[in-house]
């Protein structure tokens, strides 16, 4: 039998996961396309666009993740750096779609914000996010309140 110390610790430690993985995925594919040319090329319009769609996709995944934490029996710390994580990748987006303005347009356009978006949802803790945020949303709006009245 788990204790309830121990089973405690493994959620803040899957929570904290799920958070930090998705903040990475987002750099990850929000920078990784701009930073990465092959053959001493540089970023055009196209490089940026998958940036801002990267970027956006995993503010918007953190942005949600804040009412499944506290519908969900997340740690209530993981609250803040949740939220400013959000509105950093949000103004990086912002500023990837204004970049993507002023940039060289690409030869043969082959890449959209769509890309971005893809290189982030393709990973299944930021679905679990999503779902939890959708239920914790529905509690919220049922007026259940929180899943810390519990503990």
């Amino acid at each position: 039998m788990v204790s309830t110390r121990a089973r405690r610790l493994w959620v803040v430690a899957v929570w904290v996961g799920a958070v930090l993985a998705t903040a990475l995925n987002g750099v990850v594919v929000g920078y990784g396309v701009v930073w990465f040319q092959l053959f001493g090329e540089t970023a055009d319009a196209d490089d940026y666009l998958v940036s801002s769609g990267g970027y956006g996709a995993a503010a918007v995944v953190l942005a949600l993740a804040v009412p499944a934490i506290v519908t969900h029996a997340g740690p209530r710390w993981l609250l803040v750096p949740t939220g400013v994580t959000a509105a950093v990748l949000g103004a990086l987006a912002v500023n990837a779609a204004a970049a993507a303005r002023e940039a060289e347009p690409a030869t043969v356009p082959s890449s959209s914000a769509w890309d971005g978006i893809g290189g982030v949802l393709w990973a299944p803790w930021t679905w679990a996010l999503v779902a939890l945020a959708g239920h914790g949303l529905y509690r919220l709006a049922r007026g259940r309140g929180s899943g810390h009245e519990a503990a």
